[in-house]
């Protein structure tokens, strides 16, 4: 982008700003043409500007110190609500988290950082976000992240979201502040970037599970793995969320992709099975308000697990639709029973927009029809009893299931 091209976008009042690109800017020696501090007047007097995104000083391929007082000028634009900062190594002299520290602490409207250091050194990452108070979700992005910066960084937060994408040992440590009570937020999210032992990810979300299962605190939780997760993690973690009933979302992701070194290896991905989905189904029947958002299933996966995933899918639909509470009202009405059919309708189109036939939704509506099967009677007005005991699901709700649609 040319330099007047840039300061006429920042003059005609954008909400985003991304620096991902070359600054063409000249010396202020120069007769013609912007130059670099008209780029930073003109961000200082921006009142419009919410999200800034700005790269290392490589790409930019701008100075140590042009980038240091860039970083100071994206702090001090008034309103800023969202900061991500991407740098990386340089000369002796150049202490980029001091600049960040200070434009953090400009920035009195900030809610959301983002740090991506390319770097060896952390050791001032916990104090530079301990310096912004008002802060409600950092991000942070570094493999070398040591078990004490992760401690001070979590013992040093107050925040309501916190991603941090580093290594195994990140994991562990979180896992041990949110069970000694130390680290309370309400959204966590934990993405393993790098290949690693399936035994040591399993080991740390084993440990991640023994911390959620009593806590009070916790909202929503994402897991993000290269080696995928076990038949008995899965179990494990049905479990714990039958016991923890304040989590209201989960989501666990399998990261490893085709092109990962990780995915060629003797040690093949981890994934759930046909147990697992079982303990699922059974957490869904007491634990009716938890969102469980699952891997998809490979394509080598028996029918076993096909079919109880598939089953987990109706039980999770029916819950979706509140279909568990009206059965354990001894006192129900026809109309509720009515809404739930159409929330049932709604869930299914939104969770199974790829499904072209449709089956998946006729098994759910079948099982719905199982709960109650007075629903079916025309002209009933008066309330419909509930059963205490729903009926189990069986093979006969997935028979028409499309095993091409994965969860």
């Amino acid at each position: 982008m040319h330099p007047q091209e840039l300061l006429d976008y920042i003059q005609g009042g954008p909400e985003e700003l991304k620096l991902n690109f070359r600054l063409h800017f000249r010396p202020r020696n120069r007769n013609r043409g912007c130059c670099f501090d008209d780029l930073l007047d003109t961000l200082r007097a921006n009142r419009t500007i919410r999200q800034v995104g700005c790269c290392n000083h490589g790409r930019l391929c701008i100075t140590e110190s042009a980038w240091c007082r860039l970083v100071r000028a994206l702090g001090s634009i008034r309103g800023l609500k969202k900061l991500e900062i991407v740098w990386q190594n340089g000369s002796p002299d150049f202490h980029p988290l001091q600049v960040v520290a200070r434009a953090v602490d400009s920035a009195n409207s900030l809610h959301d950082l983002t740090i991506c250091a390319y770097m060896q050194t952390t050791t001032r990452i916990p104090q530079l976000i301990a310096a912004a108070a008002c802060l409600r979700q950092v991000r942070i992005v570094n493999q070398n992240l040591t078990r004490d910066d992760v401690r001070c960084l979590s013992r040093s937060l107050s925040i309501n979201k916190l991603i941090l994408e580093g290594g195994v040992d990140s994991w562990l440590v979180i896992a041990d502040e949110i069970r000694n009570g130390f680290f309370r937020p309400e959204t966590l999210v934990l993405v393993r970037t790098t290949a690693s032992s399936a035994f040591e990810t399993t080991e740390a979300i084993q440990v991640m599970i023994g911390a959620i299962e009593c806590n009070s605190s916790l909202r929503k939780l994402s897991l993000y793995s290269t080696t995928g997760f076990s038949d008995e993690m899965g179990v494990t973690l049905a479990k714990a969320l039958t016991v923890n009933t304040t989590l209201a979302q989960i989501c666990l992701r399998n990261t490893c992709k085709a092109s990962n070194s990780a995915y060629h290896s003797s040690q093949p991905p981890n994934t759930l099975g046909a147990e697992a989905y079982k303990a699922f189904i059974a957490m869904l029947k007491i634990n009716m308000n938890i969102r469980l958002k699952l891997p998809n299933l490979e394509s080598d996966a028996d029918s076993e697990t096909r079919v109880q995933q598939s089953l987990m899918r109706i039980e999770r639909n029916l819950n979706e639709a509140y279909c568990g509470s009206l059965v354990a009202s001894n006192q129900t009405t026809r109309e509720e029973w009515v809404n739930a059919l159409q929330r049932l309708n709604d869930s299914c189109e939104k969770n199974e927009i790829n499904c072209g036939t449709g089956s998946f939704h006729l098994s759910c509506v079948y099982s719905m029809l199982q709960l109650n099967p007075g629903l079916c009677q025309a002209g009933a007005t008066a309330p419909i009893v509930g059963s205490t005991s729903p009926p189990e699901l069986t093979t006969q709700s997935a028979n028409h299931c499309d095993w091409q649609m994965c969860d």
